[in-house]
C-alpha cells in the first residue's frame, strides 16, 4: 500500500479526501478500459494490465481513506466462505 500511495502522489494523483469522487471515477475508467480491450479481442495480457490498473486505483483509494485492506479482505472472504452455494440468486447465476 505504501508503494501505491507513493506512486500516486509522485505522479500527481492526490490522496486528498476531497478527491474521493475522482478516485472512484478512475477505478471505473480502468474497468471500462479492461472491458473494451476484451471486447476488441486484445491480448489477455493487455486486459490483465487494465485490471491491475484498477487494483492499483482501488488500493490508492483505500490508502486515502486509511482503510486496512488486508483486514477488510480477510473478514470479507470469511463471510463469503460462510455463504450458501449461489447465494442470493433467484434463477441461478
Amino acid at each position: 500500500m505504501r508503494e501505491v500511495r507513493a506512486l500516486a502522489d509522485a505522479k500527481g494523483f492526490s490522496s486528498d479526501p476531497a478527491r474521493i469522487w475522482e478516485m472512484l471515477a478512475l477505478i471505473h475508467t480502468e474497468i471500462s478500459e479492461a472491458t473494451d480491450a476484451y471486447k476488441k479481442g486484445e491480448s489477455l495480457e493487455h486486459v490483465g494490465e487494465e485490471l491491475v490498473d484498477a487494483i492499483i486505483r482501488i488500493l490508492h483509494l483505500c490508502s486515502a481513506l486509511n482503510l486496512d485492506v488486508e483486514a477488510l479482505y480477510q473478514a470479507k472472504m470469511q463471510r463469503n466462505w460462510e455463504r450458501p452455494y449461489k447465494y442470493n440468486t433467484v434463477r441461478g447465476g
